[in-house]
């Protein structure tokens, strides 16, 4: 998936996705961690957008 073609995706599918990559670096005061893509140099965060919602809701990967 390129840049041109990438939007977020959320929940079990991002999960899945996130496998592929390598992770760079988490924060874990906001959840948040940072991945690239080896094949294309893309970077992707995995964040929890719904922190009002108990364990912060499905998680949601996206482009950086």
């Amino acid at each position: 998936m390129s840049r041109s073609e990438s939007k977020e995706i959320r929940g079990a599918a991002a999960v899945e996705y996130a496998k592929r990559l390598r992770r760079v670096r988490a924060n874990p005061q906001t959840w948040e961690v940072e991945y690239v893509d080896e094949e294309t140099g893309e970077h992707w965060v995995m964040d929890y957008p719904q922190s009002e919602v108990h364990g912060g809701g499905e998680p949601r990967l996206r482009p950086k």
